[in-house]
């Protein structure tokens, strides 16, 4: 099975503070592969997702979630660890 995987993608400054917190608690779930783009800087999210005007958070490459926050973002991470035990 493949590991589960979270993308996020920066596209404004004023989401900077859920990159770090995904930086952050990334370690503590070391069965979720987790990457972050920053857009202008990082070009590899382009193929997969095209142009991006806001941020976003991708869940195994077909999800994205509605809602940013730092609870929502912690829930997907402990849901998509707990799917792989």
């Amino acid at each position: 099975m493949k590991h589960p995987c979270v993308e996020f993608i920066l596209a404004c400054a004023c989401c900077t503070s859920f990159s770090d917190f995904i930086k952050e608690i990334a370690p503590k779930f070391p069965n979720v592969e987790t990457r972050v783009y920053v857009a202008g800087k990082d070009t590899e999210y382009l193929a997969k997702y095209g142009t991006v005007t806001s941020s976003m958070l991708v869940i195994n490459e077909s999800e994205v979630l509605p809602e940013l926050s730092k609870p929502a973002i912690l829930k997907t991470f402990q849901k998509l660890n707990d799917s792989v035990k």
